[in-house]
């Protein structure tokens, strides 16, 4: 067989475009012409040039996401160089700080998607690291609440689409049932690397007063601008496509893309048709993991923003606090890459999802209902482990909604959308832990242990039909990949690598109908 794909959509988008032998070809005969040691050695070559970079910017986001918590603590000792001091906030102001985050953030993540699959992924995902990061940095130069408000937001703004936007650049890549796994190759080594935020921290402390700067404005510069310096280099290192990239030789570049399922996106088929768009729309399990995820993510980002000073107010020093706040992530990183390698090497997501789900449901109630006289501040302490376990949740959910439609323009709105609505639990959760509630909060671990009880529900409904459906994640998914694979363009028709391994401009040469 020559080298090619084989499509299954019935729109005539692509006319031009010729079958390798002139002749339509049934879908089920086509199979792979390449050995399983090619495909291990190409695959490999992508996961280590992928992966780790992804890897490193995530680390950025969560670092400087989360960083204002660290910043929160920083020289608690000394009233008068504190965040709160410096900017004058009392009450619950500092909540509102965490919560405006994502007000432009879950505005932007569709519009921010759907740019994606126009440009080119290195300069647009670039683009989102590096502003940022800019704007990150300038946290550190607010002079008081209203300020900080205004950068925040901002800084949510620019973050926007970075989530959904790997997921669906990975796509382009992976089979869909390796998306998943190689998200959560991403997010849990970035929350491998910034669980060392607290370390960050601990030193930048002694920083305080350098150039006439409390420590925690150092906090916001220092790694604001290395985001941003990142960002910079990702718009030069990151490969795009598959089909474009320079590391692959051609013959890689036919398994990889070859072994794509049908109705997965590609650089090829980056048309936007609103009646597919709206089509998805219509499937109820997109609002079930969506609002599975909003639900999930509220007690993700509240835990995670309010760890340090959850852990300072168990009875230790801020120093400490600090310190301790990075066995928690680091644990929970290691738990994220465990289950969802498991996931996808056993190709099994609804049991999976309940060990990152029940955990932290016990988790939260102990701590809610443990009587505190009888328990030392390291008893307690430890019970933030079981309810770090329900990290390994989200690249499960967020990748079932990436894989679970078809082209690009749909699964560049359902990860987008998927992903805004969980990023509403983000500004949700900057309100669980409120300062009424404290030294215990008590009532927040209810809460939180309360809302995963719902994701469980949500969660169990939607996968049990993805898997009963067969076609993403179920028993059918495998045949589909294998017997099928490559791009659905124009009928089952297939199409010569050559015809678009070169650019991006040929590609659309072809779309304009003047090839």
């Amino acid at each position: 067989m020559d080298s090619g794909y084989s499509t299954g959509s019935r729109r005539k988008t692509l006319p031009v475009l010729l079958a390798n032998d002139g002749r339509k070809v049934e879908s089920h005969k086509i199979e792979p012409d390449w050995t399983e040691k090619e495909e291990a050695w190409a695959m490999r070559k992508v996961d280590l040039t992928i992966i780790p970079w992804l890897t490193l910017c995530y680390t950025s986001l969560n670092i400087d996401r989360l960083n204002i918590s660290n910043a929160a603590i920083i020289n608690a000792e000394t009233p008068t160089h504190t965040l709160a001091f410096d900017l004058g906030l009392n009450g619950d102001q500092f909540n509102w700080a965490v919560s405006i985050f994502f007000f432009g953030y879950v505005l932007f993540e569709i519009p921010s998607n759907l740019i994606l699959t126009r440009v080119s992924p290195s300069g647009w995902i670039g683009r989102i690291l590096a502003s940022w990061g800019i704007f990150a940095a300038c946290m550190g130069a607010t002079q008081n609440y209203a300020g900080l408000l205004a950068v925040r937001a901002l800084t949510g703004c620019m973050e926007a689409g970075f989530a959904p936007g790997a997921a669906l650049y990975l796509s382009y890549w992976y089979k869909k049932y390796e998306v998943s796994s190689r998200w959560a190759y991403m997010f849990g080594g970035g929350l491998v690397f910034s669980s060392t935020g607290g370390l960050i921290a601990f030193g930048v402390a002694n920083m305080d007063g350098l150039g006439g700067l409390s420590g925690w404005r150092w906090l916001f510069i220092l790694e604001g601008s290395a985001s941003a310096l990142i960002g910079v280099i990702t718009m030069f290192l990151l490969p795009d496509y598959p089909q474009t990239c320079r590391f692959l030789t051609l013959r890689e570049k036919e398994i990889v893309v070859g072994r794509l399922p049908p109705t997965g996106p590609s650089v090829a088929a980056r048309r936007l048709r609103l009646a597919d768009i709206l089509n998805d729309f219509k499937d109820w399990r997109m609002y079930a993991l969506s609002f599975a995820l909003m639900l999930h993510l509220t007690t993700v980002f509240s835990i995670a923003y309010f760890l340090p000073i959850v852990i300072k107010l168990l009875g230790f020093q801020s120093t400490t606090a600090q310190l301790l706040s990075i066995p928690p992530f680091l644990f929970s990183a290691l738990w994220i890459l465990l289950i969802n390698w498991s996931s996808d090497r056993h190709q099994e997501k609804a049991l999976h999802g309940l060990l990152c789900i029940i955990p932290p449901i016990v988790g939260y109630m102990l701590l809610a209902f443990l009587h505190i006289d009888t328990q030392t501040p390291y008893t307690r302490y430890s019970l933030l482990f079981l309810v770090a376990m329900s990290n390994g949740l989200v690249p499960l959910v967020v990748g079932l909604s990436t894989i679970s439609t078809k082209g690009t323009g749909r699964t560049a709105v359902r990860s987008a959308f998927t992903v805004a609505c969980g990023n509403i639990g983000g500004a949700i959760g900057g309100q669980i832990y409120r300062n009424d509630d404290a030294p215990l909060y008590t009532r927040g671990h209810v809460i939180n242990g309360s809302l995963i009880i719902g994701v469980l529900v949500l969660f169990l409904l939607a996968v049990v039909s993805l898997i009963r459906e067969g076609e993403y994640v179920g028993p059918r998914a495998n045949y589909t990949v294998y017997e099928r694979g490559g791009l659905e363009i124009d009928g089952d028709k297939l199409i010569r690598l050559e015809r678009v391994v070169e650019t991006t401009d040929e590609v659309e040469e072809v779309y304009s109908g003047e090839r």
